[in-house]
């Protein structure tokens, strides 16, 4: 009985909007997930608490959407975001129109993310220039730190343009490498534009 009246008690704070400040005042430690919010309905029957401008936080992960939907992440869960779907891990920028994220024992384990298209961007401290990348569906392994890209994948690294159906860009390595090898008559393609010629010095006037 204190159990569920604990757990009554947390969603109606969730619901009143009650928690969002409370959360954040007590955000110190990295590990805590946060969520912050505009406003937010808790439907006790089906266990499901819905947000408006939600705002996840958990160490260097920040998740932004106009909306979220999802049930408690003490367990397992899955939690739905939609509408301009923002999510920052280290250096890394992810962003799309809406996104599923998997939590495990309130840890982030892996994303979905959809658009058109649905894009990365990367600034490693090694790097002159951010990778960007972008395709209709991105799927973030957030433990591997991988993103998978498919369909009409495309990065772009050190002037370098990487296109394919399904391709794979691990951000601890800074690497891109294929993908699934069943892409029908889809081949992967690598564009390595060309340096421009030096220009010759204008003539010097006439004298």
């Amino acid at each position: 009985m204190g159990s569920l009246f604990a757990k009554t008690l947390f969603y109606a704070l969730l619901a009143t909007g009650v928690f969002a400040p409370l959360a954040a005042q007590n955000a110190a430690r990295s590990d805590d997930l946060v969520l912050d919010f505009e406003s937010g309905t808790f439907n006790r029957q089906t266990n499901l608490f819905e947000a408006r401008r939600p705002r996840v936080v958990q160490g260097n992960m920040h998740i932004e959407a106009d909306e979220s939907s999802g049930v408690d992440v003490e367990q397992s869960s899955e939690w739905r975001f939609k509408g301009h779907v923002k999510i920052t891990v280290n250096t890394a920028v992810l962003e799309a129109d809406s996104a599923v994220f998997m939590f495990d024992g309130k840890q982030l384990t892996h994303a979905e993310l959809q658009g058109s298209p649905a894009s990365f961007t990367d600034l490693e401290p090694t790097q002159q220039k951010p990778v960007w990348g972008g395709a209709r569906k991105l799927t973030y392994d957030h433990v591997a730190r991988t993103l998978r890209l498919s369909d009409n994948a495309l990065v772009k690294k050190d002037q370098i343009e990487i296109q394919g159906c399904d391709l794979i860009y691990d951000f601890k390595a800074e690497r891109v490498s294929s993908g699934s090898t069943d892409c029908g008559d889809q081949l992967f393609r690598i564009r390595v534009p060309k340096k421009p010629e030096p220009q010759a010095p204008p003539a010097a006037p006439p004298q």
